[in-house]
């Protein structure tokens, strides 16, 4: 899992740096985080090509559709996760019809959302090596 490249794109640095934590436990050792949309883009257009986005909706400076719609315009094969305090089942479905991976409640116990998001992922690296 040392290949996969994962971009934690969140505007609380305490949530963002737990995640890491725990995808480095995970064996995840390539996690970048960025604390705006407008960093991780930045990397994007540098052709910097992570395998997942790990994102929020409610970023500071977009909101959670125009910055899934940048993100795939960049980087078409990168899977975006929303993993968000937004507990609205329309708009997770609307995001995922719009091109992301996944949407994750963050709960109040932060830490069973991360251990969902850390399934999620695997399951979809899985996903990824089968399909090739």
């Amino acid at each position: 899992m040392k290949s996969v490249l994962i971009f934690i794109v969140d505007k609380n640095p305490i949530h963002s740096s737990l995640l890491k934590y725990h995808l480095t436990i995970q064996r995840f050792s390539n996690v970048q985080l960025y604390h705006s949309a407008e960093e991780s883009l930045y990397r994007l257009r540098k052709h910097v090509t992570p395998h997942f986005v790990i994102t929020e909706f409610d970023l500071a400076d977009h909101n959670g559709f125009d910055y899934l719609r940048m993100v795939k315009k960049l980087s078409p094969s990168t899977q975006v996760v929303f993993f968000s305090t937004f507990d609205d089942p329309i708009l997770a479905m609307q995001l995922i019809d719009s091109g992301a991976s996944d949407y994750i409640m963050k709960t109040g116990k932060l830490d069973y959302g991360i251990k969902d998001l850390v399934k999620n992922i695997e399951f979809l690296q899985r996903e990824q090596i089968q399909a090739r």
